[in-house]
């Protein structure tokens, strides 16, 4: 999975912030804000990447476990994609 590309993260006071793009801007009410786990994730998605290595990656970088990092991954994904954020 990809994220779209309407949308672009900007770090504003210490904050990740998901701001929308084009026609998006219409479509939003709201601002999403992510914390440096989601972040790192939505970073992670410039390219096409599965599951799997979102988890690894996520596992690596924050020293959890694979599987706590996968369930979180998970939940984080079906979020952005209810939210119309995914490719």
């Amino acid at each position: 999975m990809r994220r779209k590309d309407d949308f672009v993260m900007q770090n504003v006071g210490g904050e990740n912030l998901l701001v929308p793009l084009g026609a998006q801007v219409m479509d939003m009410n709201g601002i999403i804000t992510l914390n440096s786990t989601s972040g790192y994730i939505w970073s992670l998605l410039d390219q096409d990447r599965s599951i799997d290595e979102l988890a690894a990656a996520v596992a690596e970088r924050f020293e959890v476990d694979p599987a706590r990092a996968r369930a979180d991954i998970e939940k984080f994904l079906d979020e952005i994609a209810d939210l119309g954020l995914l490719q």
